[in-house]
């Protein structure tokens, strides 16, 4: 596991394509990741609260973003960023 920040995919991309040929659910649960490969699964950690999220698409970040759905779930704040760990 490591520790990673976390940010929040805009709603903007709501119902868009994304990197792995599926549509991008702002609600819904899933990530985008630099190099994880599509459909992997990881473990998100936020405090007390874990969730398993799908990694759905790619990002230019160092870190994670997360759909509004799994950062509502994890107690992340949907404007800002959170320290998280991952495990994959």
């Amino acid at each position: 596991a490591r520790t990673v920040t976390a940010t929040v995919y805009d709603g903007w991309y709501h119902n868009r394509a994304d990197a792995c040929g599926g549509t991008y659910q702002h609600w819904g649960v899933s990530a985008a990741h630099p190099w994880l490969p599509c459909g992997a699964r990881v473990r998100v950690t936020h405090g007390s609260r874990s969730l398993v999220v799908p990694i759905r698409d790619r990002c230019d970040c160092n870190s994670i973003d997360l759909s509004a759905g799994a950062a509502y779930r994890l107690g992340v704040p949907l404007d800002g960023v959170a320290k998280v760990r991952i495990s994959y």
